[in-house]
């Protein structure tokens, strides 16, 4: 389910909130979640934004392998006749798999290498791509014959970029400054990150997400112009360069779009699993080894079926929200309201004399209210999942605002549980005195 304009707004600010936390502590979201979940609590959040980066992970592949396909299209026209040898069940084509599995291994050696050297890919990415939504942009406007016939037209285009709330954390906390963090994250055309700082290098990473109101309007302007010039209805933009006879551009098209889907997978969907895993495997798996490990399990996702049916993808889109959205409103609640912006960095790394030990290592006062705040909107998922269900139209208007239903739900729920049955803590530390872990403490590269 798309974001709203509002919740669009509301993502951006836990963007920020997030990404304060991060730069202020140096830690990452699987460290912070064991404030508000417990020690081993975090498991649920943890695996929870797991999961989703390994589909999405599977989602860029599959389509950056479409993006192959039309760059290969555009410069070997025969390709675009491939023969098929695989049979209808499989919801993909032969040529459509080749391309997805060329792609798959070329991103595969951009993963060893450390997101902060990868600083001149985005900056590339970061100039080549707004150009790119520009000239989109005023083609759709221009053909269309201006913005009238455009907003006029109906269109389904849906997205969502909640997970980047989950993933702000992982890069901001090398920040020099948390309050460049928020300007940046809320105001700059890249989105959520732009400059950060490592030690005394100045470190530029560019383009988790073009700006995410930004996408929506290009989005459906482009929706909308196709269905105008051409009186088709596609919210894939690859099937819109399919319809432009010249292959130059289709060609130009689809290089962008690829470069989007590879630095999607390497700075978000990788890098979120990577210190997902190097939490839960501090022994075993650092983070890059946790994204190879994304890397091979996202093959099991059939990404292709995802893809290739619309109810599905929208459906995933929707549903994983349910789960999302509670965890970032129990996140924020916890450390902005009950621990007054304070946190002890060092009890986070410890166990049984941890203040955030709670019961046996587990805060069941997060678990019930993660629980409690997925209860008003499942009627509206399972409706979205399986059309024969019945519900009433109020629980599909609560389903279509699950962002904010369980963000203020799950973080009211937190606040209330922790009011009447409050946690014994000690003294915590405040920004001013918490040292960041070093980088090495929770299972980077460099490990």
């Amino acid at each position: 389910m798309g974001l709203s304009p509002g919740a669009a707004i509301g993502a951006a600010l836990g963007c920020a909130a997030s990404g304060w936390i991060g730069a202020t502590y140096g830690i990452n979201f699987p460290v912070l979640a064991r404030a508000s979940f417990g020690v081993y609590g975090n498991i649920i959040a943890v695996l929870a934004r797991a999961v989703s980066g390994v589909v999405w992970f599977g989602l860029n592949t599959y389509q950056g392998g479409q993006c192959l396909q039309v760059m290969l299209g555009a410069i070997f026209p025969s390709f675009k006749s491939f023969k098929n040898h695989l049979p209808p069940s499989a919801h993909v084509t032969s040529s459509q798999l080749l391309c997805f599995f060329i792609f798959y291994i070329i991103q595969l050696p951009l993963l060893f290498i450390h997101i902060t050297k990868l600083r001149h890919l985005f900056m590339f990415k970061v100039i080549v791509i707004p150009i790119f939504g520009l000239a989109l942009f005023g083609w759709a406007v221009e053909r269309a014959h201006g913005f009238g016939p455009l907003f006029s037209q109906k269109t389904d285009v849906h997205g969502s970029s909640v997970a980047l709330v989950f993933i702000t954390g992982d890069f901001t906390r090398f920040a020099k400054s948390p309050r460049m963090v928020v300007w940046a994250t809320i105001f700059s055309p890249v989105h959520p990150i732009n400059v950060l700082r490592v030690s005394r290098n100045l470190l530029w990473t560019f383009g988790l997400r073009p700006s995410l109101n930004r996408i929506r309007i290009l989005g459906v302007v482009v929706t909308s112009a196709v269905q105008v010039i051409y009186g088709v209805s596609t919210w894939n933009p690859l099937q819109v360069t399919e319809l432009w006879n010249n292959r130059a551009a289709q060609f130009f098209a689809g290089f962008c779009w690829a470069l989007t889907a590879i630095g999607s997978n390497i700075s978000a969907n990788s890098t979120a699993v990577g210190n997902d895993l190097a939490i839960l495997f501090p022994r075993y798996i650092n983070v890059r080894r946790g994204q190879y490990i994304c890397a091979f399990v996202s093959l099991a996702t059939c990404p292709w079926i995802i893809q290739n049916s619309a109810t599905s993808f929208i459906s995933f889109l929707g549903g994983y929200t349910i789960f999302l959205a509670p965890i970032c409103g129990i996140l924020l609640t916890d450390y902005y309201i009950r621990q007054h912006w304070q946190l002890d960095v060092a009890a986070l790394y410890r166990r049984e004399s941890s203040c955030y030990w709670y019961t046996h290592g587990v805060n069941w006062r997060a678990i019930a209210a993660f629980m409690l705040a997925l209860i008003p909107s499942l009627p509206g998922f399972a409706a979205k999942i399986n059309t024969k269900i019945k519900v009433p139209i109020g629980a599909r208007y609560i389903f279509a605002l699950v962002w904010p239903v369980g963000v203020i739900i799950g973080g009211a729920c937190y606040l209330l549980f922790s009011l009447v049955w409050p946690a014994n803590h000690g003294k915590l530390e405040s920004p001013k005195e918490a040292k960041a872990p070093s980088i090495l403490s929770d299972g980077d590269l460099e490990k």
